[in-house]
């Protein structure tokens, strides 16, 4: 978590794309925080990080990576969150080394904290 904590306070003005609210909101809640503090984190997330929308197109690259792939469809958030990187031309915050391997066969520059 340091790590993590150490990447984000590094850049400079974040892009989220929605599914990653979305998942932070389902981890919060499995971990069984408080209503309070889950709403809380949201708005943490909002003051801080611009929230990308994530469309039709980046459903259907999604989709058809993961056919292409033959890969399943548990990796669809990641695929979306590829897809917005792409769309954005932004860089990819993660620690995922399977993600980062994605980026480098998508052209997406992956930013990671040695």
């Amino acid at each position: 978590h340091e790590k993590a904590k150490e990447g984000l306070e590094r850049i400079d003005n974040g892009f989220l794309p929605s599914v990653v609210v979305e998942e932070l909101v389902h981890v919060l809640e499995r971990l069984k925080f408080d209503k309070k503090v889950i709403s809380e984190k949201i708005g943490e997330v909002l003051d801080t990080y611009e929230v990308l929308s994530i469309g039709e197109n980046e459903i259907l690259e999604a989709k058809d990576s993961i056919m292409k792939e033959s890969v399943s469809f548990k990796k669809f958030n990641d695929k979306l969150i590829l897809s917005t990187a792409k769309r954005e031309d932004l860089p990819l915050f993660t620690f995922d080394e399977g993600l980062v391997d994605e980026c480098k066969a998508n052209g997406i520059k992956p930013f990671v904290i040695t």
